[in-house]
C-alpha cells in the first residue's frame, strides 16, 4: 500500500515539475519570435560643438538613453570643478533626487527613474551615459549642461 502511494506521489510530482525537452524548445522559439517582433529603436547621432565650432562630444541617443562620448581633445578630469560640482551635483544628482521623491510619492515608477553612469579612462572622463531622461526639456538641459561643462574645461 505504501509503495502504491509513494509511486502515485512520484508520478504527480514528476508530471508537475518536469518538462519535456520538446516543450522547452517550442517555448524558446515562441519567445525568440516575440523578441524579433519588437523593433529596436535606431539611435540618432548629434555632434555637440562649442560656440567657436570645436567638437566637444558626440551624442548618441534614443528616447530612453543619451550617450555623450567626450572628444579626445577635451581633458575632462573627475575632479574638475565644472564636472564634479556643476554637472554631477547640480544637474545629474538633482534630477536623480527629484525622481527619487517622485517615486516615493507614487508619481513615478522606480523603473523610469533617471540613472547615469560616468565612464573613466584613468582619471579622464570619456563617456557620460544617462538613462530614462524621459522628456524633451530634461534632454535639452542635459545637452546644454554637458556643453557648458566641456566648453568651460576646454577654455582653460
Amino acid at each position: 500500500m505504501i509503495k502504491r502511494i509513494t509511486s502515485y506521489i512520484d508520478e504527480l510530482l514528476a508530471s508537475s515539475s518536469f518538462k519535456r525537452a520538446d516543450m522547452l524548445i517550442s517555448k524558446k522559439t515562441e519567445s525568440q519570435v516575440q523578441a524579433k517582433a519588437i523593433p529596436t529603436e535606431k539611435p540618432s547621432i548629434r555632434v555637440i560643438r562649442s560656440r567657436s565650432g570645436a567638437i566637444l562630444a558626440t551624442l548618441t541617443y534614443t528616447k530612453d538613453e543619451a550617450r555623450f562620448q567626450i572628444s579626445p581633445e577635451i581633458d575632462l578630469r573627475r575632479d574638475d570643478k565644472p564636472f564634479s560640482s556643476f554637472l554631477l551635483r547640480k544637474v545629474l544628482e538633482a534630477m536623480s533626487r527629484d525622481d527619487e521623491e517622485r517615486v516615493r510619492s507614487g508619481e513615478l515608477d522606480s523603473e523610469k527613474m533617471i540613472k547615469y553612469e560616468i565612464v573613466f579612462d584613468g582619471d579622464r572622463v570619456s563617456e557620460i551615459i544617462v538613462k530614462n531622461y524621459r522628456d524633451e526639456a530634461r534632454f535639452r538641459d542635459l545637452i546644454n549642461s554637458v556643453r557648458w561643462t566641456l566648453e568651460t574645461v576646454s577654455g582653460r
